[in-house]
């Protein structure tokens, strides 16, 4: 896979913020996946933060729902 499609599948997956999806995609790259709801949902938002990529609006709804769930973004 190349760093484009790779990239491609990555931001399909966390922007959709379809749990399935999400996991799946995880698993196929072989990443860890948290047990605790809260905090899985924490790392899908805080890997938003950190996608170049994300618009405006998707940044603004992770921090706000970090800061809404007790995290700092």
């Amino acid at each position: 896979m190349d760093i484009k499609e790779f990239i491609k599948e990555r931001n399909e997956a966390f922007f959709s913020l379809d749990k399935d999806k999400i996991i799946a995609y995880c698993k196929k790259h072989n990443a860890e996946i948290p047990e605790d709801e809260v905090v899985f949902w924490a790392g899908v938002r805080y890997a938003i933060l950190g996608i170049s990529s994300s618009t405006n609006d998707q940044r603004e709804e992770a921090r706000h729902w970090l800061i809404s769930n007790g995290f700092n973004p």
